[in-house]
């Protein structure tokens, strides 16, 4: 049942009153009630904006993308954002029995009556999620059928570099980083009727309007990162949220190269922060937030120029104050660690991502067996406890031999973390499966298939050493997201019919259900083993990256050579950098702009 279109709230009294009585049955009521710090509350200010990130509210509201608009929009123009997120199945089972639509958290008014609604996309697996909120909301999902009184719904995030599987549903598509053009979508969010606020859209740089103008839309990139203050006033979660520390990205894109990662290469190309800037941050989000943490984020934090001057001096503003490194890769690792872990304890995430040398260089990842010894060697010397290993399964050239030498690796890293502390070391790994994307050189390579998956992963439990713990992740949402993330229009009616059968959170190993993904795919004549490893649809966005420079990477691919880092060699031809696109390095506060246009 949905939520009818002619359910709205009589104000916010009236939102409590209706909603008292459903968090008193509903797992972590804190959800869906706001109250955060720093919050912010524009009562009288229009147009209204929701911002939204398909999946629950500690997940959501951990995601720095939000945070950023969340920031934007209130703090520097007229109209006001509010959010909402994707309620669990508990509170959705009791709001549609209610017919209470879907609200938001600042001031609880329908989500329905915003002039723009913006969905953050993280992967392909909240598709169903977003369809889910629409129809909480009263909102028709089908874009079509929205009349003149509903929202435009814009969708911007990773997923966009191949939004056809989510079309239907979605107004209208932003591609890239949108921080350049907040001012100019508020303004499009102004208009007064929906088809004009829809065309108003369509004239910003980077928006994709299904049916509309000619494609491809280039991906936009903020050139002026370098420049920018981060937030530091962030909203502070009620209730523990899966990131619960201070954020700040120190560094955006990445110049790594690795072929299978669509991240590093949507992102491109690489500009810093300069560490003055990231120590002030530093020093307002501690007093803003409370927190005892600060994470300096990007894709690969140890590859930021001024990681050890950053990490200091941010230690230096309060004694006890921890700096976390996510997103390590291990060749920038080894040396560095040492000395940032000297004063804390904890544990340390490390991406192989192959087990054998010929395999990462397929991969282009830049990492022999003596630079992961060395790492893993940083990591308990410096004081680590704990080491995380990520590899994957499936990718191009991968042999049943490349898969087992996984056991190998992790009871050789097990081997030498005890050599070094002992009782206290302890070692992880993570082994997921590749999923062929879209703006990558492996976007055209098949998903190896379900069979060989589960072989493999058994192979690896088979041998796998005592003492070190292993996940695997789910072969079917794998399955589902390399359809997904590559495939057309009937991919989005594919969509369709898994929610109409139940499928919301696929994502969550709990309610992830590869039945209902393949008995929606047969009511459609869709074979879902068979569309993973078909051709990708042709995608309406330009990511940038120079059709040569993807085939030429393909080519490198299948002769095992590597190429090499552009922000340390020569420039790699990707066609990223041209006009105002540049990378930017800037660890020290000067201005140490590097050009490689074409």
């Amino acid at each position: 049942m949905s939520i009818t279109q002619k359910a709205v709230f009589r104000g916010a009294g009236d939102l409590e009153e209706r909603l008292r009585p459903l968090l008193r049955r509903v797992r972590r009521p804190g959800r869906y009630v706001g109250g955060e710090f720093n919050l912010r509350l524009k009562p009288a200010a229009e147009p209204l904006v929701v911002l939204s990130y398909p999946d629950v509210y500690e997940i959501g509201i951990s995601n720095p993308a939000l945070q950023i608009l969340y920031s934007h929009v209130n703090d520097r123009t007229a109209a006001v954002a509010e959010r909402a997120y994707c309620p669990w199945p508990d509170m959705a089972s009791l709001m549609r029995d209610a017919d209470l639509p879907l609200w938001t958290l600042e001031s609880g008014r329908p989500v329905r009556e915003a002039q723009v609604w913006g969905f953050t996309l993280p992967h392909e697996l909240t598709f169903t999620n977003v369809l889910e909120m629409l129809d909480l909301a009263g909102v028709p999902i089908m874009a079509a059928d929205r009349r003149e009184d509903d929202p435009v719904v814009v969708a911007g995030g990773p997923a966009v570099a191949h939004p056809l599987s989510l079309s239907p549903f979605v107004d209208a598509f932003f591609a890239g980083e949108v921080e350049p053009w907040v001012d100019r979508l508020v303004a499009a969010a102004a208009c007064g009727r929906r088809t004009d606020r829809i065309a108003a859209l369509a004239d910003v740089p980077g928006v994709w309007v299904p049916g509309r103008g000619e494609g491809p839309v280039p991906r936009q990139v903020h050139t002026a990162f370098s420049t920018c203050t981060p937030v530091t006033r962030p909203l502070v979660p009620v209730l523990e949220a899966v990131h619960d520390r201070a954020v700040i990205e120190v560094m955006r894109g990445c110049s790594a190269g690795c072929r299978f990662c669509q991240a590093g290469m949507w992102y491109r190309p690489v500009r810093e922060l300069p560490v003055a800037t990231v120590v002030a941050a530093a020093e307002d989000l501690l007093r803003e937030t409370g927190c005892d943490e600060v994470s300096l984020v990007s894709l690969s934090s140890c590859d930021y120029s001024g990681v050890v001057e950053a990490v200091t001096a941010i230690r230096e503003l309060r004694p006890g104050v921890r700096v976390s490194l996510p997103s390590l890769r291990v060749d920038s690792a080894a040396v560095k660690l040492a000395a940032l872990g000297a004063r804390q304890r904890g544990s340390v995430t490390l991406a192989p991502e192959a087990a054998t040398e010929p395999l990462r260089a397929t991969i282009n990842k830049h990492v022999d067996d003596t630079q992961l010894e060395e790492a893993t060697s940083a990591v308990f010397r410096g004081g680590y406890t704990g080491l995380k290993l990520y590899f994957m399964i499936g990718l191009p050239g991968e042999t049943d031999a490349d898969a087992t030498h996984i056991a190998s690796v992790a009871a050789a890293t097990a081997r030498q973390a005890r050599e070094i502390a002992g009782g206290r070391a302890r070692v992880s790994v993570s082994v997921s499966t590749f999923v062929p994307k879209a703006a990558t050189p492996f976007a055209a390579e098949p998903f190896v298939g379900t069979e060989t998956v589960r072989r493999r992963q058994q192979m690896v439990r088979d041998a796998w050493p005592r003492g070190v713990r292993l996940s695997t992740h789910d072969v079917g949402t794998s399955l589902v997201e390399a359809v997904l993330a590559r495939g057309g229009v009937e991919a989005a009616v594919l969509v369709r019919e898994a929610w109409h059968r139940g499928a919301r959170f696929d994502g969550w190993s709990e309610h992830f259900s590869l039945e209902v993904w393949q008995a929606a795919a047969r009511s459609i004549g869709m074979d879902l083993e068979e569309a993973a490893r078909t051709e990708p649809a042709a995608s309406p966005i330009d990511p940038l990256l120079d059709e040569a420079f993807l085939s030429r990477e393909q080519e490198r691919a299948a002769a095992g050579v590597r190429t090499q880092d552009c922000r340390t060699s020569a420039c790699t031809s990707c066609g990223v950098c041209a006009g105002p696109i540049r990378m930017d390095l800037r660890p020290t506060g000067t201005t140490q702009s590097i050009g490689r246009g074409l």
